[in-house]
């Protein structure tokens, strides 16, 4: 189930990034699906360690893919 949303755009090099991210149902970690305008959607998540780790085939600039982490980070979505 789809909780909260959270929209973004910022400039990395330049060029736009716009896109939002939203929390998905997942039982052992914090999950969100990532949708960037001309990007394939793609997951990060806050692992056990309580690192973020990303998909595999994620083909963002890892730069864009830090600012988008911080601001899911900064912005305190609502839990269930």
């Amino acid at each position: 189930m789809l909780t909260s949303y959270l929209n973004f755009r910022f400039d990395v090099h330049g060029k736009p990034i716009n896109g939002f991210c939203m929390r998905i149902q997942d039982d052992f970690h914090e999950t969100y699906a990532v949708i960037v305008d001309g990007y394939r959607s793609f997951c990060v998540w806050l692992d056990a360690t309580s690192t973020w780790r990303f998909s595999k085939h994620t083909s963002l600039e890892p730069s864009a893919l830090e600012q988008i982490i911080s601001r899911i980070t900064s912005t305190e979505l609502p839990k269930k």
